[in-house]
C-alpha cells in the first residue's frame, strides 16, 4: 500500500484506488465487473441471480450462481487469443479465453454499501462436470472447506474420499465431492491488510466460507454416498493389488469369485 493511499480502515481506501463500480485493478477501463459477469452469463453455463433488500430496491444483499459447466480450451472452440461475440450489445463486443477465465474471479469483487454481501454458490442435479487445470486455484480460494460440513455430510464425505479412485487427477476430492453430489456452500469476503515487515501493510482480501443450512443435502450422508457407488462402480478405487493376486490364485468354484471383486461399501 502506497503510504498516499493509506487509512486505517481498508474500505476507505478501496473507494481511493479502485474504480467506483468494481474492485480489482483495471485492465481496461471497460471491462467492468458487470462485463464479466455477462461473460460467464453469455456463456449459458451459469446462472446468477441478484436479491435485493425488501426495502431498498438499490441493495442486493446476497446473490447466488449456479454452476452449469466450466468452459475449457476445447470448449472454447477458438484460439484462446480471438474475440468471441458477445450476444448482445455491449462495451467491450466480446471476449477470449483469457476474459472468461478471469471472469471467475473479478465477478465476485462486489460489496454493498453496508459491506455484508455474499455469494451462494452451488452446483447443478445431475451433470457430469469436467474441470479445467485452472479451476484448481479457483477452488482453493473460492470453495468451501470440510470444518463446515454438518456431521452427517462430514461423514459421507470421509466415506466418499476414502472410496473415490482420482486417478491422476489433480483436483482436490471436496470438489469431486460438492459437484457430484450438487451441494451448495456459502461465499463472502472482505478487504483486510497483511502485515508486511517494515513496510506498510498490503491490502488483500479475506474469504469466508459457511454451509447453507436450507439446503437438503440428505443425498451426501453415508447412506447416499453408498448409493452413488453402486450407482457408480467405475469410480470405487481398485482393490489391492495384493488382494487382487491372492484371489487370482484360488478356486473360481465360488459364485462371488466369478465377476467382479466384492467391495464393502
Amino acid at each position: 500500500m502506497e503510504p498516499e493511499f493509506w487509512d486505517s480502515h481498508p474500505n476507505k481506501i478501496r473507494e481511493k484506488i479502485f474504480p467506483p463500480t468494481f474492485l480489482f485493478k483495471p485492465l481496461s477501463p471497460n471491462k467492468t465487473r458487470k462485463f464479466y459477469e455477462f461473460i460467464l452469463v453469455d456463456s449459458k453455463y451459469v446462472v446468477i441471480k441478484h436479491n435485493f433488500d425488501k426495502s431498498d430496491d438499490q441493495l442486493i444483499t446476497h446473490s447466488t450462481l449456479q454452476i452449469l459447466k466450466i468452459l475449457t480450451f476445447k470448449d472454447f472452440e477458438k484460439n484462446p487469443n480471438q474475440v468471441k461475440k458477445i450476444s448482445q450489445p455491449f462495451d467491450p463486443i466480446g471476449y477470449n479465453y483469457w476474459d472468461y477465465l478471469n471472469a471467475w474471479t473479478h465477478v465476485f469483487w462486489f460489496q454493498n454499501k453496508n459491506h455484508r454481501h455474499s455469494w451462494l454458490i452451488y452446483f447443478k442435479r445431475n451433470v457430469r462436470y469436467f474441470f479445467p487445470q485452472w479451476f484448481v486455484e479457483w477452488w482453493e480460494f473460492f470453495g468451501p472447506i470440510q470444518s463446515i460440513l454438518p456431521q452427517d455430510i462430514k461423514e459421507g464425505y470421509n466415506q466418499f474420499k476414502s472410496r473415490f479412485e482420482e486417478r491422476t487427477n489433480p483436483f482436490h476430492s471436496s470438489l469431486h465431492f460438492f459437484s457430484k453430489f450438487s451441494l451448495a456452500w456459502i461465499f463472502a469476503w472482505q478487504h483486510q491488510y497483511k502485515k508486511n515487515s517494515k513496510l506498510l501493510p498490503i491490502l488483500g482480501k479475506q474469504a469466508s466460507v459457511k454451509w447453507w443450512d436450507q439446503f437438503d443435502a440428505s443425498q451426501a450422508n453415508t447412506q447416499g454416498v453408498a448409493l452413488w457407488f453402486q450407482k457408480n462402480p467405475k469410480s470405487l478405487k481398485s482393490a489391492n493389488p495384493e488382494t487382487c493376486q491372492f484371489l487370482i490364485g484360488r478356486p473360481r468354484s465360488r459364485q462371488h469369485l466369478q465377476h467382479q471383486p466384492v467391495v464393502k461399501l
